[in-house]
């Protein structure tokens, strides 16, 4: 009983010592929580404290502790060793749940706040002796304190944090989740690295999205008068020729049975390349240049003749007529450099014609200008003239039966005012492979809003008339580098295009194709055009070779690196392409 006393006068005394702690303690905490706190009721029995709705995890311990009933030899066990006074600094530390020093103080003597002082600062301020626990309620207990009351702190934990980290309900997360699959979606679907299509996707959302339908206008609306432009544009008749006086019999004649050996198809190429060509132009020497020069017009019948007999072109350096030079020569192209700098592209016209099974008759005249009859096994016949520098200045399809179809007629000119030409046509971005046969056949039979006609030299020369209609990219056909040759798998893919014109052709005999030729900026203007001639000559020999299309319906031109597709300098495939334009409408042979 003396040692009973004797706890309680020492328990009596620290409770003192806690009492200014306590108040400070209370006075610092908000009025609500202090005026909860002095409402609080005596402990209740643990089936009550469990059922009764608990706000903080701290003073949930604090009610199991108080309402857990030990025996009174367990309480005596946990109170014997060393009491001791707990100082003022570690009292501080308190949680301010700790039951009021004037509870304590009104029944010092009962066991049950004698239990809760006792153990309440051995629960807060661990001690380095263990306590001994010889019951197993008390290990029950502790179980109870240490483990339950964690549950509601991280069940709180979790339901404030889950709004933010829910993708569902944050509208920015649930768009960058969708962003991400979608990226990686495209990346499956196109072989893409899943960092370049994440990149994709990135720029998709910030960039605005160009709808592809939308019409472009055509870069030839925007290009440069070159001196052969305004050459055309003023043009008001051709020169005379000797050829189209269908009485002249004084030409020279010659005749070429066509074979598989002596003539080109469409998956071969030059014979002579142009690589061969340039160190000729680079070999040439200024001796030699002069000398061509004294003989400029000599050198405009010779580069006739011997395009049309394929023995070589002049020489580089030549000065032809119209203060023109020979920039580039091989045996089927002559490239020449205008005054201004600007090139201009010399070729036999005939050579699309020279299919296997045709016989070709050319009689050349004194003046530079030729008339080439070729005559195939079914009986009909093209009659194509020319003038010195090999430009059409007539076509003329005649049948089996005798009837007669003029499909070019250069005779006669009328001047190009640029001014007052109409605006040029919206192209869209649509190619060839795109469509399907209606769409095909309706953009290539759209009508020009032009309402007059043009030559054939002012279409090729004069970007602006070749604007008012619309072309439409072969895209199926991409040129390796310097090669103008199309693999046979590669002109299958040129079917729709060809069935579509052939049918158009079948329907109106009159109608004329212009294939365009193009190159990227790798290798030397000169070279380029030569190119890009050929190539648009490659496209119209597939044409004709596999889809049957009527060769003297097509006419070809090169472009070489004016019109980048990709505006970019360097070996990019989509520059090495080729397009088709439906010129009938601007031919002025088809008011006839």
């Amino acid at each position: 009983m003396r040692r009973i006393i004797h706890n309680t006068t020492a328990i009596a005394a620290c409770m003192s010592l806690l009492a200014p702690h306590l108040a400070l303690a209370q006075t610092e905490m908000p009025e609500a929580a202090a005026d909860e706190q002095m409402a609080e009721p005596l402990p209740l029995p643990e089936a009550e404290a469990e059922a009764a709705p608990v706000e903080d995890p701290a003073a949930e311990v604090t009610g199991e502790e108080m309402s857990t009933e030990a025996p009174a030899d367990s309480v005596e066990a946990e109170a014997e060793p060393d009491v001791e006074p707990v100082p003022a600094e570690e009292a501080a530390e308190e949680p301010a749940e700790t039951m009021p020093a004037e509870e304590v103080a009104e029944e010092p003597t009962e066991a049950t706040p004698a239990e809760e002082v006792v153990e309440e600062p051995a629960e807060s301020m661990p001690s380095e002796e263990p306590v001994t626990e010889p019951t197993a309620e008390p290990e029950t207990m502790e179980d109870a304190v240490t483990e339950e009351p964690a549950q509601p702190e991280m069940d709180a934990a979790e339901d404030m944090a889950e709004p933010a980290e829910d993708p569902a309900t944050d509208p920015q997360a649930l768009e960058e989740a969708l962003a991400e699959e979608t990226a990686k979606e495209n990346a499956e679907d196109s072989e893409m690295p899943a960092e370049e299509a994440e990149a994709t996707a990135t720029e998709a959302q910030s960039d605005p999205v160009e709808d592809p339908t939308m019409p472009e206008t055509a870069p030839e609306a925007e290009a440069e008068e070159t001196e052969a432009a305004k050459e055309a544009a003023a043009a008001t008749e051709l020169p005379a020729a000797a050829a189209l006086d269908d009485d002249a019999t004084d030409g020279q004649i010659t005749e070429e049975n066509v074979t598989e050996e002596n003539s080109r198809s469409s998956d071969e190429d030059f014979a002579t390349s142009l690589s061969d060509a340039r160190e000729t132009a680079t070999g040439t020497d200024t001796a030699a240049a002069a000398q061509a020069a004294s003989s400029k017009d000599d050198d405009d019948n010779d580069l006739g003749k011997a395009l049309l007999l394929g023995l070589g072109g002049v020489a580089v350096g030549a000065m032809l007529s119209n203060n023109r030079q020979v920039q580039l020569s091989t045996p089927d192209r002559v490239v020449v450099t205008r005054a201004d700098g600007s090139q201009q592209i010399i070729k036999d016209e005939v050579a699309l014609l020279r299919q296997p099974g045709s016989t070709v008759t050319t009689e050349n005249f004194d003046d530079g200008s030729s008339r080439s009859i070729v005559t195939r096994a079914d009986g009909s016949k093209v009659i194509t003239i020319r003038d010195a520098d090999l430009r059409v200045l007539r076509r003329t399809l005649v049948s089996p039966d005798g009837s007669s179809t003029r499909l070019i007629d250069e005779t006669v000119a009328e001047p190009v005012d640029l001014a007052a030409l109409p605006a040029p046509v919206n192209r869209n971005s649509a190619t060839a492979a795109s469509m399907n046969e209606d769409q095909l056949r309706a953009a290539l039979l759209a009508e020009s809003a032009a309402d007059r006609r043009f030559t054939l030299a002012q279409i090729r020369d004069i970007p602006q008339v070749r604007s008012l209609v619309a072309p439409v990219d072969i895209d199926a056909i991409t040129f390796d580098t310097g090669s103008a040759a199309i693999k046979p798998d590669q002109a299958q893919e040129l079917a729709l295009l060809g069935d579509v014109i052939r049918k158009t052709i079948a329907d109106n005999p009159r109608e004329v194709f212009l294939i365009e030729g193009y190159t990227d900026t790798v290798g030397s203007d000169a070279a380029n055009l030569a190119l890009s001639d050929r190539r648009a000559e490659s496209v119209a020999l597939a044409l004709s070779e596999y889809f049957d299309v009527p060769p003297e319906n097509l006419v070809v031109q090169g472009y070489g690196e004016r019109f980048l597709k990709i505006n970019r300098d360097g070996d990019i495939r989509e520059n090495r392409r080729a397009s088709v334009r439906r010129i009938t409408d601007l031919l002025q042979s088809t008011a006839n």
